[in-house]
């Protein structure tokens, strides 16, 4: 007999009932966020558990590294996967787990294709919104973009204008998925090296000074790593009231390298995204500025950015109105594609400053 068909009755009423508040979750959730971002922790916690495109997570310390252990009982008791929803029909139709799924939804598996705009400025309006994150495989038929829109600045490094950190230091690229590769200290081969490209980018193309600090602030364990990154922080704010921008550079964690990527003139990107802490006295005004800074990229290249991901945590924002977090791609893009993004974020960065 197949073991499948002998399952209890009260084992699939529960797996049911698990899935109907999972479904009616994710259609509520846009109107329990705009309603009230900070109303009720329990709802903050079970919207973060709806969906992996917008979530709006509750720390009392933040870390990123928390698991939650619920999908992973249910994965391996049940064979359903939350993040996967077919490994529902899977684990109650057995045939289904034979048929190749992807290839029949190909468009899903392919990074999305870009094509520039020419309109590179920072007064073009558009429309940001949590809610309208870009759509996979979709492109708009403009030209080329070019760079006469960006004067380039006398350089003058007394007075620095941005600021590039990393709280998460040892991210690293590892588009083999090798095992242990996820995270290294060699500084040419992690975020760091991203960072380095967007500051020589921004000082030599367009005359902006640029501290990039290297600290690393990930080891000898990522836990409490925004804790241990705030002096950093604090320290080159009052050193440099010049700044007119601070960036926490990371790269973002997936096992789907498609989502993350997309495709430029016949080059692979890694696809960049921003995140919001809404628990700091500074949202507003560090959510404006991410807006803008998205808009400018969007109206360069329609629907690169992977959208604004807006989490009930602080994220160090609290410490400057200035503060940007930006994830470049994720650990299976490669290095090469996340510098290519790196000097896309440089002109937006030139252009926003502007």
């Amino acid at each position: 007999m197949n073991k499948k068909s002998a399952t209890p009755i009260f084992v699939l009423i529960f797996i049911y009932a698990i899935i109907f508040i999972w479904l009616a979750i994710s259609l509520f959730r846009p109107v329990l966020l705009v309603k009230d971002f900070y109303s009720n922790n329990f709802f903050i916690n079970v919207i973060s558990k709806s969906s992996s495109t917008l979530e709006c997570i509750y720390y009392n310390i933040e870390d990123e590294d928390r698991i939650s252990l619920f999908p992973l009982l249910l994965k391996y008791t049940t064979g359903i996967d939350l993040e996967n929803p077919t490994s529902y029909f899977e684990s109650q139709i057995p045939l289904i787990a034979y048929m190749n799924l992807p290839s029949l939804i190909a468009s899903q598996d392919s990074p999305i294709v870009v094509i520039p705009n020419n309109e590179t400025t920072s007064d073009k309006e558009t429309n940001s919104n949590v809610d309208n994150l870009p759509k996979e495989n979709e492109s708009i038929t403009v030209i080329n973009p070019n760079d006469k829109d960006v004067p380039k600045k006398k350089l003058d490094k007394s007075k620095p204008l941005v600021l590039i950190f990393h709280t998460h230091t040892t991210e690293s690229y590892n588009p083999r998925n090798e095992k242990d590769r996820n995270f290294t200290t060699d500084y040419s081969q992690n975020v760091v090296k991203v960072g380095e490209e967007i500051k020589k980018e921004l000082e030599e193309k367009y005359g902006i000074a640029v501290i990039h600090d290297i600290t690393i602030h990930d080891l000898p364990t990522r836990e409490k790593g925004y804790e241990k990154s705030r002096p950093t922080v604090e320290s080159y704010i009052k050193k440099y009231p010049s700044l007119k921008l601070i960036i926490d550079l990371h790269r973002d964690a997936s096992d789907s390298v498609s989502k993350t990527t997309a495709i430029i003139n016949n080059e692979r990107y890694a696809r960049p995204m921003f995140v919001v802490g809404a628990k700091n006295k500074n949202y507003k005004s560090n959510a404006e500025k991410v807006i803008k800074i998205n808009d400018i990229l969007n109206s360069m290249y329609p629907n690169f950015s992977r959208g604004i991901l807006y989490k009930n945590a602080r994220y160090n924002q609290d410490l400057s109105s200035k503060m940007i977090l930006l994830e470049i791609g994720c650990n299976l893009n490669s290095l090469e594609e996340a510098i290519r993004t790196g000097k896309i974020m440089a002109k937006v960065i030139a252009i926003y400053l502007k």
